[in-house]
């Protein structure tokens, strides 16, 4: 009977043990949790405040307001009261913040994130009084970074909160984060138009600011969202920013151990956010890692999981890109009304060279703002227009008839090229590089089976099987 029980503890403990390894493999390591926190959970001080203690489910919280009202009143700096908006901004934020931790009651979690909706409306109507001084007083300067910086902490922060929420007040942080971007986007234009100093200022304040070793992700995710709220002449200036926290995610990505690559993986999946702009990033990534098998894997799989974070919100299952699709443009997710992902699409220049012209040289960066140029071509952005010579008609592709689209390129499910059946040219990419239809499946051999070739608004583009 001893030998029984002892054989029945065994078993017992082997289970607990193997149970135990299950649920510590489910569970995210300190590291990661850290490195999440660093990334998303922003303390007052981070937003150059004081740990807020009467909140706004407080009797007495009108004497808070009362004071705020008193400080307003006694400053006569145009720039020190924007700056005091700001500051009231942030402590809203962080009373927010702690009435979240604090309860579940959805009536009084609603009133705090209107509170902190309000003062981010005053910030804009007090700017409204400085920005026709913005490019001539320093002071102006200072606060706009200053203002960039705190915004896209408070992006982070109302990302984290949309997550820790109950059901019910769900929207209402989620629209107040999308308000706030507006609002972002707004006064940060209203202070500066110049896209080269909207570029270099994002470019350093984000870089500057603390996190931790995959801080740039976190950057990347707020540049995205960002960009979906600039007007059509600010986007380049984001999407340069975009780049350029790319690069730096990249170079921190090789230079970390293996199990810090690893963790990242670990990273994508705690981290809080909006997870199909996650896949986007993921997806660009993947592609700049070409050169680098190891890290670029560790990387599909960290897309992977994100994807699966989607699916479990009851989005269907979509096929994931193949490899070496895009890269030479630049991917983008399209999603249907409720948010899910339905498709990857590359964006490819409309031109691939550009004829040299002794009056004119010069490098364009490879961004997709299409223009129209007079000559009926359509060009990635005004840049490459300029140096082709060719006078910009208007911002968008050229415009042609839909029957004319269904002619100009058509798919060849043999080999995977467009033929232009006006002339005869066969296409790969936006590359012509036969004349002859016959020739065509020569060249394609060696991609039969990966791309198809799609004609969306007179631009060829590779696309998924």
């Amino acid at each position: 009977m001893s030998n029984l029980i002892k054989i029945l503890a065994i078993v017992l403990g082997l289970a607990f043990s193997i149970g135990a390894i299950a649920l510590a493999q489910e569970k995210p390591t300190t590291a990661v949790i850290e490195a999440v926190n660093l990334d998303e959970d922003i303390q007052a001080e981070d937003l150059g405040i004081d740990t807020p203690r009467l909140l706004p489910d407080s009797p007495f919280y009108f004497l808070k307001n009362w004071s705020r009202g008193l400080q307003g009143f006694f400053t006569f700096n145009p720039v020190g009261r924007a700056e005091l908006k700001m500051k009231f901004a942030n402590e809203k934020l962080m009373e927010l913040k702690k009435i979240v931790q604090k309860t579940s009651d959805p009536e009084i979690i609603k009133k705090a994130v209107e509170s902190y909706q309000q003062e981010v409306e005053k910030i804009k109507e007090q700017v409204e009084k400085i920005k026709e001084k913005a490019k001539d007083d320093p002071e102006v300067d200072k606060f706009l970074d200053k203002f960039i910086h705190q915004q896209t902490l408070h992006q982070k922060l109302l990302q984290k909160l949309e997550n820790q929420v109950p059901p019910e007040v769900f929207e209402k942080i989620k629209t107040a984060r999308e308000r706030h971007l507006e609002r972002f986007q707004e006064v940060m234009l209203k202070l500066e138009d110049r896209k080269e100093e909207i570029t270099e200022k994002l470019d350093e304040i984000l870089e500057k600011q603390e996190g931790s070793k995959y801080k740039n992700f976190k950057n990347l995710e707020v540049l995205l969202e960002l960009e979906e709220k600039v007007p059509e002449e600010a986007k380049e200036a984001i999407r340069r920013a975009q780049e350029n926290a790319l690069k730096r995610l990249k170079g921190d990505l090789e230079k970390m151990s293996p199990e810090d690559q690893e963790k990242f993986k670990e990273y994508l999946e705690n981290i809080s956010g909006e997870k199909e702009v996650q896949m986007e990033i993921l997806e660009n990534l993947k592609e700049e890692l070409e050169d680098l098998p190891e890290i670029r894997e560790r990387i599909i799989q960290g897309r992977d999981r994100v994807l699966e974070k989607i699916e479990e919100r009851g989005c269907p299952v979509v096929e994931k890109p193949a490899p070496g699709f895009c890269e030479e443009g630049r991917i983008v997710i399209k999603k249907d009304e409720k948010g899910c992902i339905v498709s990857f699409e590359c964006l490819i220049p409309a031109e691939t060279e550009i004829p040299e012209r002794p009056e004119k040289t010069g490098v364009c960066i490879t961004l997709w703002d299409p223009v129209c140029g007079k000559d009926g071509k359509t060009y990635s952005n005004e840049c490459f227009a300029e140096l082709a010579g060719a006078e910009v008609d208007y911002k968008g592709v050229c415009e042609i008839s839909e029957a004319k689209t269904q002619s100009y390129c058509q798919t060849d499910a043999d080999c995977g090229c467009g033929v232009n059946k006006i002339t005869g040219e066969c296409f790969y990419g936006n590359k012509n590089y036969v004349s002859e239809r016959q020739q065509c499946p020569d060249f394609c051999a060696g991609l039969h089976g990966k791309f198809i070739i799609k004609c969306i608004e007179n631009e060829c583009q590779q696309a998924l099987r």
